[in-house]
């Protein structure tokens, strides 16, 4: 194989390429072209025409021109492989199309309903699927322009990731320069990076060998790899990718995903050679009984099946759901099982004060990894599946990931003096009383200062999903809190003034301290929308976070609706129960209830207040948040949509009517405002006829939902609901 920067090989001159021009540019061209082709020939297509002599004398003239000529370095040039110098952290990277998550399906019947949910949104009884493996790895995005790579980043939170580019650079199978003359001149593509298992066998040998503690797994190993800020320790490991989509380019790609797959393998990517087409369900079903039988077999992880509807064309009208492609699901293989002993049912304080049971396991390897913990859920499900300490249990990884006990083993023998489990009464981490929550099957502690909230929400509050203060993980965390420098989340802000106490700590020098002030004050200037994700406030998500950001556009913003809600948080709420903060939130799409009456509930806290101050205090300024505003021009307007469209089907006609706030109704009736009429519509339109209801054809349907006024008046009878006037006089 080809030692990529071997110091020592030494071997003849290459007979590949004669010098065909004394100029130092043209050679050093002519190398990275030769190397660069000698890489894909042996990494990609496996077909190797170049010795590893060779390559290692090309790859020594080439460092040695570039290093005589610095000039001539380039980004896709072989050398820069090998690693860049250390970073100080990683920048933040905004994915120009969101990197989403996959739902899963687990057997064939929820597999036949979200082929149901395709079917009829798109309104097409057979479409083309593309099967691929669910590769156990990490996802990456890849920009090119002009052929070369540019930037890679990580997925992080969907939206945005952390710039990896120096670290992706070290595996050989991604390419640095693209090859073809149909190559877009910018195209973002995404994989996944992982680590061979042989590779992860001999990676955790070597380390034994010299006395280094070994890694748990591939999948953990490649992407603690990744995330290196040195990227010469990343060139160390023996990482490797496939890539298998495109979602941004400013060129022609293929119309289908099987033929994206084959684009990608002729620019020069490595795509995994197992991939298959299927016409229905059954295809579907057979593809994966294949993949578990090849499972064992391949030298990588898979945890099941991507399933992605074929044609480009209908993946954009199915359009996504939350974090979810409606055009894709992953069936997952049936989770591994081993039977291993229940010493213990403990009990974890999460940051919201939720009493966690979970169980101490005798050790016991499944699924890839060794599990001495696992989840119970909470003491409804312990009762249910009736299981207790001391039994001997079925223990299993759910999806890969998530270890949990199944139930008491087959032939489990309980000693006589077995007692079932009961929720503790008091907390036990502060003592205090705990109580049930009267909406969630949990058992809470309310004692705002709870050490175990406080710890958890801090290291929440510093994570990746939120603020991002890198180096400020949950051990330092704890031991911050534990020595009295932090005790809520605006404390972490005074570090900045504590450098040399922070030094003084164990394990703490003056590099690691420096990096963590600096990613403290980075912290200062994150968007509004991440603070409030850090807030920990309960039910309020990142997604959450995003609108309610909109809503208050900035600290202040949520500073002011907090001293409003404390001043008034002892006055009755008059007319229909809801406060304006409420009223105002429950405005925003995704925002329901349970969502505004939570949010005010945490601002109506002094202590909440104090903590939004200090954070103001200490110069925490996200940027002013875009304002969460919508089109609602078909309020109070009623529509049925019936027969056949050309342009969208009745499911996306009526998913955009819904969008700009009207409403739709299956039947036609005199409270109804306009029939949407298609192709074959039926009885429906009878009625509207016989209503005299206005009916909109398609495209005066598609001109209305342009912002164009249709030519027909609505009908808005006195027992409709919403308007009372007519659109013409509003």
């Amino acid at each position: 194989m080809f030692p990529g920067a071997a110091e020592s090989a030494i071997g003849p001159e290459p007979k590949m390429i004669a010098m065909t021009s004394n100029s130092a540019a043209e050679r050093a061209a002519e190398l990275r072209d030769a190397l660069n082709r000698a890489n894909r020939l042996y990494y990609i297509d496996q077909t190797p025409e170049m010795s590893d002599a060779e390559w290692d004398a090309l790859f020594r003239e080439l460092r040695t021109l570039e290093a005589d000529h610095p000039e001539l370095l380039t980004p896709d040039s072989p050398t820069q492989r090998v690693g860049a110098p250390p970073s100080a952290r990683f920048a933040e990277v905004v994915h120009p199309s969101p990197m989403l998550s996959l739902g899963n399906v687990f057997d064939r019947e929820e597999l036949e309903a979200w082929w149901r949910r395709v079917s009829e949104y798109v309104e097409v009884d057979r479409f083309d699927m593309t099967c691929e493996l669910k590769i156990d790895g990490l996802a990456v995005a890849l920009r090119y322009e002009g052929a070369v790579l540019v930037r890679a980043a990580t997925r992080g939170d969907g939206i945005r990731g952390e710039d990896v580019t120096a670290n992706i650079r070290t595996i050989r199978t991604v390419p640095l320069r693209l090859t073809g003359d149909d190559v877009p001149a910018m195209l973002e593509v995404r994989g996944e990076v992982f680590f061979p298992i042989s590779a992860f066998e001999q990676f955790n040998a070597e380390r034994e060998t010299q006395g280094l503690p070994t890694y748990v797994n591939p999948r953990n190993s490649a992407s603690g790899a990744l995330r290196q800020l040195d990227s010469s320790e990343t060139a160390s490991r023996p990482l490797d990718a496939f890539i298998y989509s495109i979602p941004v380019s400013d060129g022609d790609i293929p119309a289908t995903q099987s033929g994206v797959l084959d684009a990608l393998k002729r620019w020069g990517f490595k795509t995994h050679p197992w991939s298959r087409v299927a016409a229905d369900l059954d295809e579907v079903s057979a593809v994966f009984e294949d993949a578990l039988t090849i499972r064992p077999e391949l030298d990588h992880g898979i945890d099941g099946v991507v399933i992605k509807v074929d044609d480009l064309g209908l993946q954009a009208r199915l359009g996504t759901v939350g974090r979810d492609p409606r055009w894709a699901t992953a069936w997952k293989f049936p989770a591994e099982q081993a039977t291993t002993r229940l010493l213990k049912i403990g009990i974890n304080v999460g940051r919201t004060g939720s009493l966690n049971p979970y169980a101490i396991l005798d050790p016991v390897f499944v699924g890839g990894v060794t599990v001495s913990q696992a989840t119970l859920h909470n003491a409804d499900v312990i009762a249910e599946k009736d299981v207790r300490e001391g039994d001997l249990v079925i223990v299993q990884r759910a999806g890969d990931v998530i270890p949990q006990v199944v139930g008491p083993a087959p032939g489990n023998k309980r000693s006589p003096d077995s007692k079932p489990f009961e929720m503790p009464g008091f907390c036990p981490a502060c003592e205090s009383e705990v109580f049930p929550d009267g909406e969630d099957v949990v058992i809470r502690c309310v004692n705002g200062r709870c050490p175990a909230q406080t710890v958890r929400l801090l290291g929440h509050f510093a994570s990746r999903g939120a603020m991002d203060i890198e180096g400020l993980g949950e051990k330092l965390v704890a031991v911050l809190y534990e020595q009295g420098f932090v005790a809520d989340v605006a404390d972490i802000f005074d570090l900045e003034g504590k450098r040399d106490e922070l030094i003084a700590l164990d394990r703490m020098g003056e590099i690691s301290v420096k990096n963590l002030l600096e990613a403290i004050k980075g912290a200062k200037t994150q968007p509004l929308a991440r603070l409030i994700t850090g807030l920990g406030i309960p039910h309020v998500g990142s997604e959450n976070a995003e609108l309610i950001a909109g809503h208050f556009r900035s600290l202040d913003g949520m500073i002011d609706a907090s001293l409003h809600a404390c001043i008034y948080r002892n006055i009755p709420v008059e007319g229909d129960g809801r406060s304006e903060l409420i009223k105002n939130l429950t405005g925003i799409e995704g925002i329901g209830p349970t969502i505004a009456e939570s949010l005010q509930d945490w601002l109506r806290l002094e202590s909440n207040l104090r903590i939004l101050r200090n954070l103001a205090a200490h110069g925490v300024e996200p940027p002013i948040a875009e304002r969460a505003t919508k089109d609602l021009r078909f309020a109070g307007l009623r529509f049925v949509v019936t027969g056949r469209l050309d342009s969208l089907s009745r499911q996306e006609a009526q998913g955009k009517i819904k969008e700009l706030g009207g409403a739709v109704s299956s039947s036609v009736s005199g409270r109804t405002n306009f029939v949407v009429v298609g192709a074959d519509p039926g009885s429906k339109y009878d009625s509207a006829v016989r209503l005299n209801v206005p009916v909109l054809d398609e495209g005066q349907f598609l001109k209305f939902l342009e912002g164009e006024e249709p030519d027909v008046a609505a009908k808005l009878p006195e027992q409709s609901e919403g308007r009372s006037v007519d659109r013409e006089e509003s």
